[in-house]
């Protein structure tokens, strides 16, 4: 009896044990991602001051497979990434794609718009020891960046979506959060889709691009989940245009029935009055 306890004791602590390794793994980098595949926008405070903080940019693209996601890091040396498409604790042997460090110690560079400017003048990626791990919490996928001291400058990656146009995902730990759409595409419109919860503001950058900031501090603890619906520009135009259509083919079809209704009216006179006609004829003879 003590023997069958201890089997089923050991069966369990190895289960336990290989749980544990497969909710939390080391992602390998093979080589660095390409530099000039990402915009490394040095976004401001628009307070005026001209200060930087962390900051999340989601660049959505028109393949709406995956996202290119820039972050400015200020003085980090962790960074947690909820990929959009995992929600569910997905277990894709490559998450995060084309990962591209361009940072400098925290000690070494001065966090100032000059700085992150020369960054993202470089040629080459940076040099830094850090880890990358996956693990499932609470049935979701996260990865964990990690660096051995503070780091500061843009931190990029792609990682994959559901093919919709639709996006969520997790609020970042950042304390301005910005979307930007496809060129062409916008976002606001009740009937194709809004963005959830009401951005901070949204405006057009250079290329015509839609841009939605949300700060974090002005949304709270509860607002953890941002979702963007999107959609062409022309497509609002295209369903009026099909109402349209629509109500001008019923109007059709309506007035088709009551011209249809009225020849049968004209028609069912004709034959009263040709009834009236015999009947009449009838008693006289």
């Amino acid at each position: 009896m003590r023997k069958k306890i201890v089997f089923m004791l050991l069966a369990l602590l190895v289960v336990l044990v290989s749980g544990c390794t497969d909710q939390n793994k080391e992602i390998v980098v093979d080589e660095p991602g390409n530099i000039s595949n990402y915009e490394y926008e040095v976004f401001l405070n628009e307070s005026g001051n001209q200060t930087l903080a962390n900051t999340t940019t989601y660049y959505l693209l028109e393949d709406d497979t995956k996202v290119q996601v820039v972050n400015i890091a200020v003085n980090t040396s962790r960074l947690e990434i909820y990929p959009p498409e995992t929600l569910g604790g997905g277990r894709e042997e490559n998450p995060i794609q084309n990962f591209v460090l361009l940072v400098d110690p925290a000690n070494e560079p001065t966090a100032a718009p000059q700085t992150f400017e020369e960054l993202s003048r470089r040629n080459e990626t940076s040099d830094l020891n850090y880890t990358l791990t996956q693990e499932i919490s609470r049935n979701m996928k996260v990865i964990n960046l990690e660096f051995e001291e503070p780091v500061t400058g843009f931190i990029a990656y792609t990682l994959d979506v559901p093919g919709t146009q639709s996006f969520a995902f997790l609020k970042p730990d950042s304390e301005f959060i910005r979307v930007v759409l496809p060129e062409g595409y916008v976002t606001g419109n009740r009937v194709f889709g809004i963005p959830r919860p009401e951005p901070e503001s949204v405006t057009f950058d250079e290329k015509g691009r839609q841009t939605l900031l949300w700060i974090s501090s002005k949304m709270g603890e509860r607002e953890e989940a941002i979702q963007v619906k999107y959609y062409t520009e022309s497509a609002p135009l295209f369903f009026s245009a099909a109402i349209i259509a629509l109500l001008c083919g019923v109007g059709f079809v309506l007035l088709h029935y009551a011209r249809s209704r009225k020849e049968l009216e004209s028609v069912r006179g004709i034959f009263e009055l040709e009834k009236e006609y015999n009947q009449k004829r009838r008693r006289r003879k």
